[in-house]
């Protein structure tokens, strides 16, 4: 007897998530739709971060572009004071999202990610085994 696959048609909350960014002068909003892979969605649970804190990385986050990837680092300096409370929580704070869509890659924390990141080759390499 053969296995046979079924669509899933719903949306994982788990993988999808969607948030709310506004801008308080100009007074419009924009919903943001990002989607976990597994593999970010593992490690995202490993390391205790949540949604609400990849969200918040990324609205406030600096970006980096390196490698077709999109870095968004939350730094000491770039967290706002309205979030003092979690502030040991986001700080160096990274995730990363795949260029090309709007897919979190990973996330994790790093002690000098400014550092780690400008370090970075430019282009992926591609080590195949002969």
């Amino acid at each position: 007897m053969k296995p046979t696959l079924t669509p899933r048609h719903e949306a994982d909350p788990l993988l999808n998530f969607r948030f709310e960014v506004r801008d308080p002068k100009s007074q419009r909003s924009e919903v943001l739709e990002f989607n976990h892979t597994r593999h970010s969605a593992v490690r995202a649970a490993q390391r205790g971060i949540d949604t609400d804190k990849i969200a918040l990385v990324i609205q406030y986050g600096e970006c980096l572009c390196k490698q077709k990837l999109l870095y968004y680092i939350l730094g000491e300096k770039s967290i706002p004071a309205s979030l003092l409370k979690v502030h040991k929580e986001l700080k160096n704070l990274v995730v990363i999202v795949a260029g090309d869509s709007n897919q979190v890659v990973t996330c994790y924390r790093s002690d000098n990610p400014f550092k780690h990141i400008r370090l970075k080759s430019k282009r992926l390499s591609l080590n195949l085994a002969a």
